[in-house]
């Protein structure tokens, strides 16, 4: 499920056919999903391999990044534009290295999974509503006040990505 991004800063100075023969062997070698601006979004290990060694190649200075792809349904909340973005294409992504998602399960009989819930709605960033289970974003620094809020509750949390 993970997606991985490359930030490229383009060389200044380079004629205008450089950056042509870039394109030209990067439609030749790498299978780009998506993109952004200077970020170019690619599905797999190998193509995000590739896609670094032609940056190498032609000496750009990039940055690379996981990122977890939302899917149409996912609901955002005010926080997201602090940890994630909508693609040329529109889909959403979140920053992998900012973000945690976990779901909630009850942990007891007496547990308030909707209590919990109502005290963590301030920290999600989004909401990802899956086959009969959630998943729920937040800040990768609050995954202990998640287990916090969820223990209180008499639930626990389980952490897919990032926790």
């Amino acid at each position: 499920m993970l997606r991985y991004g490359v930030e490229m800063q383009l060389p200044e100075g380079k004629r205008p056919g450089y950056y042509a023969q870039f394109v030209k062997a990067l439609a030749a070698k790498v299978r780009i999903e998506d993109r952004d601006k200077e970020l170019l979004i690619v599905n797999g290990e190998e193509d995000c391999e590739a896609l670094l060694e032609l940056m190498d190649e032609y000496r750009f200075e990039y940055e690379q990044f996981e990122l977890w792809p939302l899917p149409a349904e996912a609901d955002v909340t005010p926080l997201f534009v602090d940890y994630g973005f909508v693609s040329v294409s529109d889909n959403a992504y979140l920053y992998g290295h900012l973000c945690a998602v976990f779901k909630l399960a009850e942990a007891g009989r007496d547990a308030e999974p909707g209590q919990a819930l109502e005290q963590m709605q301030e920290h999600l960033v989004a909401r990802i509503a899956g086959d009969g289970e959630n998943l729920y974003a937040v800040d990768r620094a609050l995954t202990d006040l998640m287990h916090g809020i969820a223990k209180a509750y008499r639930c626990k949390v389980e952490f897919v990505y990032g926790g």
